[in-house]
């Protein structure tokens, strides 16, 4: 997984918050009417886009210090050097056959991480490798977090492909005992780990942190939204909105 810093993070927000704005200032100057002031649509546009980017920045802060707190506590692993230990037999396997010469499977082309994911390509393996690597993998599951598979789309297999059906079949027989969820794309599968569920205490330090500042922007934006015939109604449903949502997104498992 790509690393998001601080400065990443008020950009990233900064840009939602902007964009919320621009359309919500468009959406309500159009519903209002061409003839309205437009500075009452800029109003509450603007505080609609103030809320996103205060809500995101909050959320993603607070995100970022679980993580950071979850790496302090965690012994740093090398996730690439491990697992190309872990499959040094297949390099060994692979250099017997036919194609070796000409294409040939090494740990230190075929296991590498790529845009922060680790990645393991099989092309340049026969079925059985695929098999024996793939095994590899799985028995070593404390020590593959997130891991993307490239088994190709079979087009320098005879008539069919062979390792893509193999990993497929193999994955839906152990992924969710293994708390892997496969997300499939033409060429790789990607095994992201589902997480735990955080505890009811973790739950509700997040809820209480978040509950009162997601609740009155939330109330706020929606009382500006609803105008002036309905602001007491909006204040309300924005008010219910932000407690569910913060109920939500304080639920968020923690991906390992």
């Amino acid at each position: 997984m790509v690393e998001v810093s601080f400065r990443d993070l008020f950009g990233i927000s900064l840009v939602m918050g902007v964009m919320t704005c621009t359309m919500s200032t468009l959406l309500i100057f159009f519903y209002a009417g061409m003839e309205s002031d437009p500075s009452d649509s800029l109003k509450v546009g603007g505080l609609c886009g103030g809320s996103v980017w205060i809500l995101t920045l909050l959320y993603g802060s607070w995100r970022l210090i679980e993580l950071r707190r979850y790496d302090k506590r965690t012994e740093k692993i090398d996730a690439v050097a491990e697992l190309r230990k872990i499959l040094s037999p297949i390099e060994a396997h692979a250099a017997s056959l036919s194609w070796a010469g000409q294409s040939p499977w090494r740990t230190s082309t075929h296991v590498r991480s790529e845009r922060g994911t680790l990645t393991l390509d099989l092309h340049d393996l026969d079925l059985a490798g695929a098999r024996r690597a793939l095994d590899l993998v799985i028995e070593n599951r404390p020590l593959v977090g997130r891991i993307r598979l490239i088994t190709g789309k079979g087009k320098n297999s005879r008539g069919r492909a062979v390792i893509r059906p193999m990993v497929s079949e193999r994955l839906d027989q152990v992924a969710r005992a293994l708390d892997w969820q496969i997300l499939g794309k033409a060429g790789s599968i990607t095994l992201r780990p589902m997480g735990t569920r955080p505890t009811f205490k973790k739950w509700s330090i997040r809820f209480l942190v978040f509950v009162v500042p997601f609740t009155a922007a939330m109330a706020l934006s929606f009382e500006e939204l609803a105008g002036s015939g309905a602001r007491e109604q909006g204040r309300l449903f924005g008010a219910v909105a932000g407690v569910i949502m913060t109920g939500l997104l304080a639920s968020y498992r923690e991906r390992v």
